[in-house]
């Protein structure tokens, strides 16, 4: 068989922000572009009778923009990542298991000392780091209790520790006025009552739900304990209202997903207003398949949207400590500039030791942050996003009459933005050098030739004649691949082998489509035999492939056509990332692993596969397709 080899030239397009997340919509439509997974879609009606804080409430949320999840748990003990990387048992509807076998982990108690825990000293480190509040885990989805509650012996107090973990963070945040939350996953692998999903009457499958009904079953049922479970979740959530003074956050982590997780399977309307009762003024995610007070995306920045939204992002390689080195200086920084450019907070991850102690060189590093905050943070706190929609270039804050720059690609000379509905009375540089603008009806163009480009972004403070009030500009770009975790065009030396399945000379290939212009060149291969054609494109070496774009051409969209993407380290042994049933123009394929619950860029692959078939003779009439990933240091 005879290979046909096409060298493709591929476009990178960056921009500044995630849209692939966790979102809760009003309505049934949405300018999100991101996995049908990710995003809850509620009906005006059931939005309009959910429970909600007050924007009274929330003000404080939407002026932190920087607070610290503390994550620690059992898993410490062997430096694995929470649960996922310890619980051999997960029960419906999670799926596959962890290393550790169940009765082993569940030992792990009896070594808990803590000797060296400070929950004063603590707060100090987060105050020290800029951030404005605390979010911390009382139980994650071992089930194990960091808090000493009635209901169950799996708990803190029965450990050598002895003493009440949670209590002490709460009295250490409201002796030093730092705000406080509490995480409580609804998911609980060692409760035997726990069940969300009867799983006698479900067939296991690959994708999101990860369950569907077995033939002739209506609906999909909790298992008979679950209502037993429901009781004590109650119980439990009306202690951890009740018990530890103010909380100002109730964190959940079951997230809609798609249908693997339902608010009936909790009661969410009834557990939530019982939180809102007991603890007035508090604000609830929206993990708890309700709509909630703010969106959560994780491990990625969100999108702009007035709606309020906090990302939670490791500050290491994992959410609780594991002996991996933070996130730079630079990074964490940009990571605060674009959520808060954004209109959103960051929630940055970590955890102690198993000793209770924190990490030097991790305590260092937010230090070297919150120094940055301490000097730049009035550009940061107490700001809305906007009044130009973050893009390339970095975005801006504002607050009454002034704007924030956040310039962070520091390679450009010179900035042109739209106009604005306000003179601009003052320009000046808050990180240094000098700053010259001239401004018309239509544009502002901003002179960055004598900035001082040796800090982490450059920030321009401008002084306006009018109070900001709209945002102007073009919104950031709807693809997928903006999220910058999924990399760049990765396929700049690649070849395409085009071929149907089995044929072994030359005509199993007609009708080749190609101009001169190798960008955007038209293809398409057929096969007369064949019911399944595939191109195999080879990108020379291995890659963390993260992402394909593909764009098919218009004048041959037929319905009968089912399409595959797989990746393959040998080229022969292939794992099928996603399937697309029917025609399609554009297809933005994201190529994830499930990683400690939920879903992120990347797998090791040379190979990419992208496949059709159908009834009838099958053929590829690919225009364009750009491969997304990042080098792999082997």
């Amino acid at each position: 068989m005879t290979k046909q080899l096409i060298p493709l030239i591929f476009l990178l397009i960056c921009s500044f922000h995630s849209i692939n997340a966790q979102w809760s919509i009003r309505g049934n439509k949405t300018y999100k572009n991101a996995r049908w997974n990710h995003i809850q879609f509620f009906s005006e009606e059931e939005w309009d009778s959910s429970n909600f804080a007050s924007e009274k409430d929330m003000q404080w949320f939407n002026d932190a923009r920087y607070g610290m999840f503390i994550h620690f748990g059992l898993s410490t003990y062997i430096k694995k990542d929470l649960s996922w990387g310890m619980c051999y048992t997960r029960k419906a509807p999670d799926g596959g298991h962890g290393p550790i076998a169940d009765s082993v982990w569940v030992t792990y108690p009896e070594h808990f000392k803590f000797e060296n825990f400070d929950a004063k000293k603590w707060v100090k480190i987060v105050k020290d780091a800029g951030m404005k509040y605390i979010v911390t885990i009382a139980k994650h989805h071992d089930g194990f209790h960091m808090w000493d509650t009635k209901y169950s012996d799996f708990k803190v107090t029965n450990t050598p520790f002895g003493r009440d973990y949670l209590k002490e963070i709460a009295d250490a945040c409201h002796e030093a006025d730092m705000k406080f939350g509490i995480y409580y996953s609804q998911r609980d692998w060692y409760h035997p009552d726990y069940a969300p999903i009867d799983t006698t009457l479900v067939v296991r499958q690959k994708e999101a739900p990860y369950f569907h009904a077995k033939p002739g079953v209506e609906k999909v049922l909790p298992g008979p304990t679950h209502d037993k479970y429901k009781a004590y979740q109650f119980n439990v959530v009306k202690e951890l209202c009740s018990n530890y003074g103010k909380v100002d956050v109730f964190w959940f982590d079951a997230s809609w997903w798609g249908g693997m997780f339902t608010a009936d399977m909790w009661d969410s309307e009834a557990l939530t207003r019982m939180i809102r009762k007991l603890q007035p003024g508090i604000i609830i995610n929206n993990r708890a398949s309700i709509p909630g007070d703010f969106d959560t995306p994780e491990q990625k920045i969100g999108m702009y949207q007035e709606r309020p939204w906090e990302s939670c992002i490791t500050l290491t390689h994992s959410w609780s400590y594991s002996g991996t080195p933070p996130k730079s200086k630079e990074k964490i920084i940009k990571m605060i500039t674009s959520t808060a450019c954004g209109n959103g907070n960051m929630l940055l991850s970590w955890g102690s030791q198993w000793n209770g102690a924190f990490d030097d060189v991790e305590v260092e590093r937010l230090e070297e942050v919150g120094q940055w905050m301490k000097t730049y943070g009035q550009s940061i706190y107490n700001t809305k996003g906007g009044p130009w929609y973050p893009q390339k270039w970095g975005g801006s804050t504002h607050q009454d009459k002034t704007i924030y720059l956040h310039i962070t690609d520091k390679s450009l000379n010179s900035l042109k933005l739209p106009a604005i509905p306000s003179k601009i009375k003052k320009a000046q540089l808050l990180t240094g050098g000098e700053i010259s603008f001239t401004q018309n009806k239509s544009e502002i163009v901003f002179n960055l030739s004598k900035a001082n480009k040796n800090e982490e972004t450059i920030i321009i403070e401008l002084t306006c004649k009018k109070t900001i009030t709209e945002m102007t500009g073009d919104a950031m770009s709807n693809s997928l691949f903006s999220d910058p975790l999924y990399g760049h065009v990765i396929s700049d030396n690649a070849t395409f082998t085009l071929s149907s399945q089995s044929q072994e000379d030359d005509s199993s290939f007609h009708n080749l489509l190609f101009s001169n212009k190798l960008f955007n060149s038209p293809f398409a291969f057929h096969s007369k035999e064949e019911k399944e054609a595939f191109a195999i494109i080879d990108l020379g070496k291995n890659y963390q492939v993260k992402g394909l774009d593909i764009f098919n051409q218009k004048h041959y969209l037929t319905k009968n056509l089912n399409f595959s993407v797989s990746v393959s380290i040998d080229g022969e042994n292939w794992n099928k990332i996603e399937d697309k049933k029917g025609s399609f123009y554009h297809w933005e394929v994201p190529v994830t692993q499930f990683n400690a619950g939920i879903e992120l860029p990347g797998i090791k692959g040379r190979y990419i596969k992208v496949s059709v078939e159908s009834s009838s003779t099958a053929a590829l009439h690919l225009k364009k397709l750009q491969v997304y990933g990042s080098e792999i240091n082997e």
